[in-house]
């Protein structure tokens, strides 16, 4: 009985073996052999659909199909329909569709519009078979294309596409929602735009019912850096504890716990505690290396040598610096430049090599105007993609009552143009009379500031105004005396002739000073004879200037900044506040009011 039973055991081992051929696949980056049998898996997907097959298509897809060649993935595809017509799946014959678009070679120039276009019909014959995790899959998949070739805005506008499906559906009918939210999250993240990535992220902060959604630990470890980022450290700290001790039995689980073992260094060397942070750097970094992930390896490395030279071991800072170096090189990871280059300027500095350090200084400066450009070019593409998100919007849009809508447009557009105009023609009559009031204002400050006031027939002044009266003295009102009149004279001099007034530095004390005199009698002259304080009265001198220099064309090409300096102000404000004050214009509108020849 026993020996039947080992015979049958054989047999059907035997007959698994033909009907499902095992193959293979050298993966370089890996330095490992990956075995494979393609057909279990569709074969599983065909008779079980995706939700029971979805970790093992997702193992396919990651460790295999992705790594091979394009003439074994055109084998594979072939395949993969021969089983569609075996098994009469629509499932497979779809999932043939959507390999073939993956594989698809990119045009040249970047031309992926075939491609995308490919894609695109994978979406349209999913939603004529109501399969709604494969127009998703798709979906995601023309996000991916756009990414990849650095089309961000078309990226983001797909992402908005992406987000309505992923409303219309749960977490049990399609596995992948949690690892979707996280990529819409980290796109925006890479785009600074904090606000909407972090909402993003926390959709992907559930724990993981299949074995390859990784989305829960990679958005705690994303979270975590943004708070590490503006300085929250215990936030950041709380997250990237919180994955590294999590229960998710996922796929790359001690990877990823590599990760927030070197996150958590990252919190305490910005808590300024390098000899706690080096054991946690250290076993992330063994662990990466295990792997041969070189790209990770090499920002941990970084953070190791930080925490070294903050240790004051230059020699086991420069191995780690070296170990970086070789990293980069293996990955091309050229964005940890950024950091690496200011690291070296001071390793080098603390050595006494000021050649090297004023080197790595150099490059510090170069890579961060690199980034600034970079940075700025975002920004611009931020735009575009504000723009696919509001178009999209409008296309999803209900377009019922067409007729009647077009009618209603037609009558309120009429509405509109009317208002329009005649909001224009009453803009033009309005501009028309300030110019022209702006002009007699022009003309009536050009007269007070040619004008040269008779000292001698000053008559008793007006109250001292309210904002002056903390700045100078209380002093009684009464007519001024000869003698006020005979200084003002001399003040009079002093300000239009020589221009003292254009010193920034100017005050009481000083001109007081420079005349001989006592300051409280030259504060008593100024305020009876004026009715004005000190800064009040020279700074009418300093705007009468500017006035001077602004009716002359030629001046045209000097900026306002300039002349506010060249006059006597010493900044932006203190200028534009006393020229509106005197003048009742800002000194740019007397600029564009003033006559030309």
């Amino acid at each position: 009985m026993r020996r039947l039973f080992l015979i049958l055991f054989f047999l059907l081992a035997v007959s698994t073996v033909n009907a499902f051929s095992i193959d293979s696949i050298y993966v370089k980056q890996y330095n490992r052999v990956h075995y494979f049998c393609s057909d279990s898996v569709f074969y599983k997907l065909a008779h079980h659909g995706f939700i029971k097959s979805v970790d093992d298509l997702s193992d396919y897809y990651e460790d295999i199909f992705n790594y091979l060649p394009l003439d074994k993935q055109l084998k594979e595809i072939s395949r993969v329909r021969q089983d569609a017509k075996k098994y009469n799946s629509s499932e497979l014959d779809i999932e043939a569709d959507y390999m073939y678009a993956l594989v698809l070679p990119v045009g040249e120039n970047n031309d992926i519009s075939y491609k995308i276009a490919k894609m695109e019909e994978v979406v349209k014959k999913a939603e004529r078979q109501n399969n709604m995790v494969m127009k998703i899959r798709a979906m995601e998949a023309i996000f991916n294309i756009y990414w990849k070739s650095s089309l961000y805005a078309k990226a983001f506008a797909q992402t908005y596409v992406i987000d309505e499906q992923l409303k219309n559906i749960t977490g049990e009918e399609y596995p992948g929602r949690g690892y979707a939210y996280y990529q819409i999250g980290r796109a925006y993240y890479f785009f600074r735009n904090y606000d909407k990535a972090i909402p993003y992220l926390r959709q992907a902060l559930k724990p993981p019912k299949y074995y390859f959604d990784r989305s829960n630990l990679l958005a705690r470890n994303a979270i975590g850096s943004y708070y590490n980022l503006i300085g929250n450290i215990d936030s950041s700290e709380y997250y990237f504890r919180s994955a590294y001790f999590s229960v998710d039995n996922v796929k790359m689980k001690p990877v990823i716990d590599a990760v927030s073992l070197s996150n958590i260094g990252k919190c305490l060397i910005s808590r300024g505690k390098p000899d706690d942070a080096i054991p946690y750097l250290r076993a992330g970094l063994n662990r990466m290396l295990m792997d041969n992930d070189y790209e990770l390896a090499s920002d941990v490395s970084l953070e190791l040598a930080k925490s070294y030279l903050l240790k004051n071991d230059l020699k086991k800072t420069k191995t780690l610096i070296d170990s970086t170096q070789l990293f980069i090189r293996r990955t091309e990871n050229t964005d940890l430049y950024q950091s690496l280059y200011p690291l070296m300027c001071c390793y080098y500095s603390k050595v006494g090599n000021k050649e090297l350090a004023l080197a790595f200084f150099d490059s510090t400066l170069m890579i961060n105007k690199y980034f600034q450009d970079k940075y700025s070019s975002l920004i611009l593409l931020k735009a575009e993609q504000d723009l696919y998100e509001t178009k999209a919007r409008v296309m999803n849009e209900d377009m019922k009552a067409k007729e009647d809508a077009f009618k209603y447009k037609i009558f309120y557009g009429s509405i509109i143009i009317l208002i329009i105009s005649v909001g224009l023609i009453f803009s033009i009559v309005l501009y028309h009379r300030n110019r022209m009031a702006y002009r007699a204002l022009v003309y009536k400050n050009q007269e007070w500031a040619s004008e040269m006031l008779p000292y001698a027939s000053y008559e008793s002044a007006d109250v001292l105004q309210e904002d002056d009266k903390s700045e100078e003295k209380a002093i009684e009102e009464e007519q001024p005396t000869q003698e006020d009149v005979a200084l003002m004279k001399e003040v009079h001099e002093l300000v239009s002739k020589e221009k003292i007034f254009k010193n920034a530095d100017l005050t009481l004390d000083l001109m007081a000073k420079q005349m001989s005199i006592n300051r409280n009698y030259l504060s008593k002259a100024i305020n009876q004879t004026t009715g004005k304080n000190f800064n009040t009265y020279i700074n009418e001198y300093r705007v009468k200037e500017a006035i001077k220099i602004l009716s002359n064309e030629k001046s045209d090409v000097i900026s306002i900044d300039a002349i506010a300096f060249d006059v006597g102000f010493n900044n932006r404000t203190s200028f534009y506040q006393s020229f509106k004050k005197i003048t009742g214009l800002s000194p740019s509108d007397f600029r564009s009011n003033k006559p030309t020849v």
